[in-house]
């Protein structure tokens, strides 16, 4: 029987699309619909994770939701999301206190050696700990083999996370072979952005290669592109793999409970669209949390902005700043006049 479990990441990863601002109240209902029809792996909390809500907006503390949740915790697995630059330990800590199981650590690649306290403070809680490198696609599938190399033994899972859904499934597997090759067989995720359709693909790809735990959302609701969508991947994991995995009282109900949580951010006035930006996104490897920074950069230097986005991408995806986009922006323009001084024949 093939070993695989889904995340259920809509109480986190799906609060993207209401601006954070998923109510206490509301988290709650859908994390006991979740519980009832049978999830057994949840994460809820914060879409940027434990401490977010004190920098940024926000539907509940952080305390306040994780009590309400207790007795959840008794019934299913629940995790939380953590990100070193965001929140305190004393964070994480609380929320063991409450009974999560799991912390998920999120660091871009170049942060991952800085990470490692981090995993250590979480395993010595108790925690099952899971390492979410973002961007993987940022270091080739040979330097991610290594950073999995460094950091195994503080983990109980890696996951491979293309952040900007811009990974084909075929450069996946090169990197989870390449992390075989140098350590064997371990416990390996995958974190997907659907922003060209490929997210289910993906992690079909890498079921068959190995990979044990996959991170989905109700009708794919998240951040970008979004994710791939729970409903789907149960329904392709019967299919594919047998009823074992998915009964059809468990898809209809899924099914049932997906449509609610649309019609709720759909209630908030926002757009469950996917626009054409996405594409691209996921095209040119772009981070969509650097969106609004580069809109207004392209306009300040009289650039398009989808143009802006490819030209960007090809020279940046890990970090953009007014400095650094300033910089790239000069260099832009300084090609573009060299192109235009140049006799056409």
């Amino acid at each position: 029987m093939k070993n695989v479990t889904l995340l259920e990441c809509t109480l986190r990863d799906g609060a993207y699309k209401v601006d954070f601002m998923i109510d206490q109240e509301t988290c709650c209902a859908f994390a006991e619909k979740l519980v009832r029809i049978g999830f057994q792996d949840i994460e809820v909390g914060h879409g940027l994770g434990l401490g977010a809500y004190r920098q940024y907006s926000a539907g509940f503390t952080d305390e306040a939701l994780y009590k309400r949740l207790a007795p959840l915790a008794a019934r299913s697995r629940l995790y939380s999301f953590f990100i070193p630059s965001v929140g305190k330990p004393d964070d994480f800590r609380m929320a063991r206190d409450y009974g999560l199981y799991g912390l998920r650590v999120g660091a871009e690649p170049v942060y991952v050696l800085d990470s490692i306290p981090t995993l250590e403070a979480a395993k010595s809680l108790g925690y099952f700990v899971a390492l979410n490198v973002m961007k993987s696609y940022t270091v080739t599938p040979d330097g991610f083999a290594k950073l999995v190399e460094t950091v195994k033994d503080f983990v109980d899972v890696i996951y491979l996370v293309d952040s900007a859904g811009h990974m084909l499934p075929e450069e996946l597997r090169a990197y989870v072979r390449a992390i075989q090759d140098r350590v064997g067989m371990i416990a390996l995720g995958y974190h997907g952005h659907n922003n060209l359709g490929l997210a289910v693909a993906s992690a079909l790809e890498l079921l068959d290669e190995g990979v044990q735990y996959i991170d989905t959302t109700l009708t794919g609701i998240g951040r970008s592109g979004g994710n791939i969508p729970t409903e789907t991947m149960l329904a392709v994991l019967a299919k594919k793999y047998g009823v074992q995995y998915c009964s059809d009282d468990f898809l209809l109900q899924t099914l049932g409970v997906a449509r609610q949580f649309r019609e709720y951010v759909l209630s908030k006035g926002k757009s469950l669209d996917f626009r054409s930006e996405d594409i691209l996104f996921g095209y040119a490897g772009f981070h969509s949390s650097y969106e609004d920074l580069l809109r207004r950069e392209a306009e300040r230097q009289g650039q398009d902005f989808h143009q802006a986005i490819l030209d960007v991408s090809r020279r940046e995806q890990v970090c953009l700043t007014e400095a650094i986009l300033t910089d790239i922006f000069r260099e832009i323009s300084a090609s573009q006049a060299n192109a235009a001084c140049k006799p056409r024949s």
